[in-house]
């Protein structure tokens, strides 16, 4: 019977004494999933937990409270661990083992030397002199292209309003603008190709098929080209291109040229230098020392220059630079280095350049149009005898033959090196083998050839038998 009384009344004091260690602050609702913490009763004893002002923690009243052992220290507390601190390693001493002993260990802080830039209110105009060289460059430039242009267009105007009732005289046409609305002949005239270049087209005229005024004016719009102009001086030029029909004139070249010009056209052109290659002087025909004569036919050249031509050429000589007349012209040679292969197509022209005034163009233009006008009417009616006829038509096939001959030595010479790149091929192919064989046969008909070529080329006569 005491037994029984000892072990209920043991069993009642365990009771207590584990209600003791419980932690009362958890409340069953929101951690019942957590483990409640295990203590050593030799070592630790449990203190509470420390909370904020507002976080206190609601004690039931039934619960006994339980006196705090004196022995605790603040060391010994329970450190809750906050999972959402990502920088947690940082203060590991042991992630950075080393890193103070390496580290230079200087109390003195590092000074930082602020200067004091003074403050500009006013700009300083002298640091921007190369941009203001170069906005007062540009603004030469824009100014001397507004004036040259306006200058050369107000020349163009001038020129057409002193002459274009001349050339409505003679063309039916003058001015052709392409634009079937403009119908007005007020509204036709200059065609600008160019700030300083000009072009108008004229038809309707017999002895010609039409004819391009070109007005090449001095480049008065390019500041660069006026300060070369004022070192090498040039004028204005007026250049007329009159196509003449297949039956207009006669098969005859002839120019007449200033010297130095004459000179340059010999050498340029390709019908002058082929039919005309004698220069012969202008007092030899009537005409100023200053001309020279280039002449396919002496007597296509008594029949243009009679008495009128001659006296309009003395007394304007000064501003005309050449007439040229050819039913061979073809421009201007080709060069060396192309290959021809056949001849050049060639027209029948009249071309004549003339140097026009510092006013360009006033009452020296007149004259030398009528010239040219008379100059078409000439040459239409000029007619050359058998024997000239016979000369100009020999010297022409001759020219044909000349120019098949150098197409045909052309076309040796691409088949020559047509042949001597296949040669290297096939050599390369033949030294890319390794058959010392093959490529001692290729070089045995190698020499057979060099010799058979270099060998004297002999004619194989049969004689018959009596």
């Amino acid at each position: 019977m005491r037994l029984a009384l000892f072990s209920i009344v043991l069993l009642v004091c365990s009771v207590y004494a584990t209600q003791g260690f419980e932690d009362t602050t958890l409340e069953d609702d929101d951690f019942a999933e957590f483990e409640q913490f295990d203590a050593d009763d030799d070592d630790v004893a449990i203190t509470d937990q420390e909370y904020g002002e507002d976080d206190v923690p609601v004690k039931p009243k039934s619960q006994p409270k339980e006196p705090v052992p004196s022995n605790v220290e603040p060391e010994d507390e329970l450190l809750v661990e906050d999972e959402d601190n990502e920088f947690e390693h940082f203060q590991d001493p042991e992630e950075f083992e080393g890193f103070q002993d390496t580290a230079p260990k200087s109390s003195e802080q590092p000074k930082i030397t602020i200067s004091k830039v003074p403050v500009v209110i006013r700009p300083r105009w002298d640091a921007y002199w190369l941009e203001g060289i170069l906005c007062c460059l540009l603004t030469t430039y824009a100014l001397a292209y507004a004036i040259g242009r306006a200058k050369n267009t107000s020349i163009a105007a001038n020129f057409l309003k002193l002459h274009k009732p001349l050339l409505e005289d003679n063309f039916t046409l003058v001015g052709e603008t392409g634009l079937e609305e403009v119908a007005r002949s007020e509204e036709r005239g200059w065609s600008r190709d160019a700030e300083h270049c000009f072009t108008m087209w004229c038809s309707g005229r017999q002895c010609c098929e039409g004819m391009l005024l070109t007005l090449k004016l001095i480049k008065r719009q390019d500041l660069v080209h006026v300060l070369m102009n004022a070192v090498r001086p040039t004028q204005d030029t007026l250049q007329l291109r009159v196509e003449l029909g297949k039956d207009d004139s006669d098969p005859f070249v002839l120019c007449i040229a200033q010297k130095k010009v004459a000179t340059r056209l010999s050498k340029e052109m390709q019908d002058l230098s082929m039919f005309c290659p004698e220069r012969r002087p202008g007092d030899k025909h009537g005409l100023p020392a200053t001309l020279s004569v280039m002449s396919e036919c002496a007597e296509a050249t008594g029949g243009i220059l009679d008495s009128r031509v001659t006296a309009a050429l003395h007394q304007y000589h000064k501003y005309v630079q050449y007439i040229h007349v050819s039913d061979k012209y073809c421009g201007p040679k080709q060069v060396e280095e192309q290959t021809v292969t056949k001849p050049p197509e060639t027209e029948k022209l009249v071309l004549v350049s003339l140097t026009l005034g510092p006013d360009g163009g006033g009452d020296e233009v007149r004259p030398l149009l009528l010239l040219v006008f008379y100059l078409l009417d000439k040459i239409k009616r000029l007619r050359l005898s058998k024997e000239a006829l016979v000369k100009c038509e020999k010297r022409r096939q001759k020219a044909a033959e000349v120019w098949m001959r150098g197409a045909h030595a052309a076309r040796q010479e691409l088949a020559a090196q047509k042949r001597e790149e296949k040669r290297k091929q096939e050599k390369e192919k033949i030294l890319a083998e390794d058959d010392p064989e093959k490529q001692r046969r290729w070089e045995l008909k190698e020499q057979k050839r060099q010799q058979k070529r270099k060998a004297p080329k002999m004619k194989q006569l049969k004689v018959k038998a009596m």
